[in-house]
Order: structure tokens, then sequence, then C-alpha cells
């Protein structure tokens, strides 16, 4: 029989890799690992009696990402930068820059960028109560759909400003080793 850990999951065992922006690594405050559900089949099995069956599509929740702001902005900007260049908040040349395509002489793309330039994948690493990496959770084809804004308040005792961002994802994976 296998032994069984009875250690609990401390919430602050942690660390948040995003490949894509570096600089927001060392200010994740707090993360969640996303829920899934996939809905059910009805089918009628007689009178007055439904059958249900799995569904084949799974649904992922968001994944949310708290981080402190560093007093340069550079986190938040990374952020804001890459959703930028996924949907262009002004210039539509920030798209083609970021995934490395360019216009022909008749103003059409070229082609060569690509779509996978947009995303990055995440790593959430869980570990031990002796901080020795357990789980990684690896999140395929991420990108940003939310940034919040930033508060500021008068009179506050130092507290550190906080922004979160929300991603999508294709699907994660839940892994032993790195």
């Amino acid at each position: 029989m296998a032994d069984i850990n009875k250690s609990i999951l401390n919430k602050n065992n942690f660390r948040l890799l995003i490949d894509k922006v570096p600089a927001t690594e060392y200010y994740i405050k707090s993360c969640n690992i996303p829920g899934l559900a996939f809905s059910a089949i009805e089918q009628g099995a007689g009178v007055g009696l439904d059958a249900y069956f799995p569904g084949d599509k799974v649904t992922f929740d968001d994944l949310v990402v708290n981080f402190l702001v560093d007093e340069d902005l550079e986190n938040f900007k990374e952020i804001y930068d890459w959703m930028n260049a996924i949907v262009p908040i002004k210039d539509p040349k920030d798209y083609e820059t970021y995934v490395k395509t360019s216009r022909t002489s008749i103003g059409t793309s070229d082609g060569k960028g690509s779509y996978q330039n947009e995303m990055s994948d995440i790593t959430l690493i869980t570990t031990t109560n002796k901080n020795i990496p357990n789980r990684y959770f690896r999140f395929h084809d991420c990108f940003p759909i939310g940034l919040s804004g930033l508060d500021f308040e008068s009179g506050a005792d130092g507290e550190a400003v906080v922004a979160t961002i929300t991603f999508k994802f294709t699907y994660y994976d839940i892994e032993t080793t790195s």
C-alpha cells in the first residue's frame, strides 16, 4: 500500500512563471488553479425518466493573477504592451511588429507572422512545506484578456499597488517534473 502524504498544501507555497513577461514573476501576490467542467448530455430513457451521459467538451475557468506593481510600472507595462500588441490600442502597426509580419507593396499582410506570438505558456509551481518543487501546472496557449486599473490612495500606509491579470488558455497539464 502506498504511503499517504498527510502534509497540507499551504497557500503561499508557489511560484508562477510567465514566459512572455519575465519582470512580473517576482511580484506575484496570488493566483488560482482554474476549475473545469463539462456538461452532461440528457437522453430520454423511458416514461418520466432521463439518462445522463458525460459531455464532450471541457470548459476552464479563467486563470487570474494578482501582482504587486513595481514603482517603474515595468511589470504593468509588460502586460499592457502584450495586450496592445494583440489588439492595438492606437496603431495597427503594433500588431504587425508583435507577430513579426510585414505589409506587401499592395498593403496586405505577408502572412509570415503567427498567432502563436500572441500567446505564452505559464507554469505554476507548487512546493512542499520544505519549499521543494512538487507539482507543475502548465497552462498552454495563454493570452491576457483583462488587466485591472491601478488604484492610488492619498494617506495610505505604504500599501503596495496591486493589479490583476485575467488569462484565457487552451488547457493545463499537472506534472510531477519540470
